[in-house]
């Protein structure tokens, strides 16, 4: 029979606990994130099943408690994501040339300074991967993404003196390289917002 200390813990048999220590805290960073009472506890509720419908043991109380404040944390940021969809699936195409009154909801106040921070940020993001580039790279992506001309690759590379397939390798080497780059930058920013 193995020991206490090397068992492994079905969720089910901590989850009430767990729960009464750090539910509160986990649904006032839910209520943060998705600004809604019954829906920061749908959520907690949605973790917590999916924490039970995963059948998974742990190794101790600790895990089971990290494992389900990562769930929490998740659902919360769908949650958040896929209200944000809707509504912007709701807005008329031609909002943005609606004048907003001195009266506007402060919902849509609020939703509009966080699109243009995080604007601002991937700009930022964006600068910064471009800045960390090969200097070929760099150039190459210049030329045929970031000053729109209506030259072709071709005429870029002929009226620079770069052969075609190097300007084009180099323009695709740099994109994906720069995408790496903003993808990583972008999930270490969400990956703060896990709860501890």
């Amino acid at each position: 029979m193995p020991s206490a200390e090397t068992r492994e813990l079905d969720p089910r048999d901590v989850l009430a606990a767990v729960i009464e220590h750090h539910g509160e805290k986990w649904l006032k960073f839910v209520l943060k994130v998705v600004r809604n009472q019954a829906d920061a506890e749908d959520v907690l509720q949605e973790a917590v099943r999916r924490v039970l419908a995963h059948k998974h043991s742990f190794p101790s109380e600790e895990q089971v408690r990290m494992y389900l404040a990562r769930a929490v944390s998740n659902m919360a940021i769908e949650l958040y994501r896929s209200r944000k969809r809707e509504r912007s699936q709701r807005q008329p195409i031609r909002e943005h040339a609606i004048p907003v009154s001195g009266h506007a909801c402060p919902d849509h106040k609020l939703e509009e300074k966080e699109t243009s921070s995080e604007r601002v940020r991937l700009l930022r993001i964006v600068e910064d991967g471009l800045s960390r580039l090969p200097v070929k790279q760099y150039e190459a992506l210049r030329l045929t993404v970031l000053e729109p001309a209506s030259i072709s690759i071709r005429e870029a590379g002929f009226s620079n003196g770069i052969p075609y397939s190097t300007l084009r390798h180099r323009s695709m080497a740099g994109l994906r390289r720069l995408r790496k780059f903003v993808h990583r930058a972008l999930r270490s920013s969400a990956s703060k917002l896990v709860l501890i």
